[in-house]
């Protein structure tokens, strides 16, 4: 199975046509090998067009605050098939997802502070249903992020994710809409720009509670410079994607509990 992509198409497809996501052609990105920007120092800025309720001012500096702080618990993530995204759910723990993963007992980390080391799979699904991982390691984590359990976002509340799209750079914080909770997935959709290498990112509310956690995206064709560690909250990655999925913080908790 090639990766990046969540599922094979034949049991992917089926949940598509359940969601109403099937003409969407989802992938999921895993971060692969990808080149740093030659220079972090130098912030990217992309022209932000919002084709409905632009974010205001105040939200946006809310964000930059907000992205600041949780880059700081969100980590890259390798392995000899490619790479993501995770993010400290408990100290000493990495939550990411499955696909990332599955077929990599050991996987290597950096945090935002450049700071490396290993983890070891002590949780992780197979069949990638849910799509989540737990990885364990000695190193010293930077501070969990909240988990926002019993959460119940309205349509159009705003949402923050932390990761790593290969085509705009590292630690990237992007920003966007809830959109609902399908149960029949059980995964949260919000429409927030995500890409090839997000996957793993935990999705945030505006006041730090983690929802979910990424594990897929809207195709994305688009190149453009990438930027280590960048200032700029993306609306665009440089247009605003359709949607992206996310599992919901209830199932992640679920999970966790069991395997720790």
């Amino acid at each position: 199975m090639e990766f990046g992509r969540m599922t094979p198409s034949y049991s992917r497809r089926g949940i598509l046509r359940v969601t109403g996501l099937a003409s969407v052609s989802p992938f999921v990105g895993g971060f692969g090998n990808c080149r740093r920007a030659e220079s972090a120092a130098s912030e990217y800025r992309t022209t932000v067009v919002d084709d409905f309720e632009p974010f205001s001012e105040e939200i946006r500096d809310r964000a930059r605050t907000l992205g600041e702080t949780v880059q700081r618990s969100v980590v890259r993530l390798s392995t000899d098939s490619g790479g993501g995204t995770g993010w400290v759910v408990d100290s000493g723990y990495i939550l990411t997802n499955s696909h990332i993963v599955r077929e990599a007992t050991s996987v290597a980390f950096e945090t935002f502070d450049n700071r490396t080391g290993t983890a070891t799979r002590v949780g992780f699904h197979r069949d990638l249903f849910p799509d989540i991982a737990l990885l364990k390691t000695d190193l010293e984590t930077p501070p969990p992020l909240s988990l926002a359990t019993n959460a119940h976002p309205s349509r159009n509340d705003v949402v923050l994710a932390v990761g790593h799209p290969k085509m705009v750079g590292d630690w990237v914080t992007s920003l966007g809409r809830y959109e609902r909770y399908n149960p029949h997935s059980d995964w949260i959709e919000a429409t927030i720009p995500t890409g090839d290498g997000n996957s793993g990112s935990p999705l945030l509310l505006m006041d730090g509670g983690v929802i979910g956690c990424v594990n897929g995206t809207t195709r994305e064709t688009h190149t453009i410079a990438r930027k280590n560690r960048p200032k700029t909250v993306y609306t665009t990655y440089p247009r605003r994607l359709t949607v992206a999925t996310a599992i919901p913080a209830d199932t992640i908790a679920k999970w966790v509990s069991r395997w720790r």
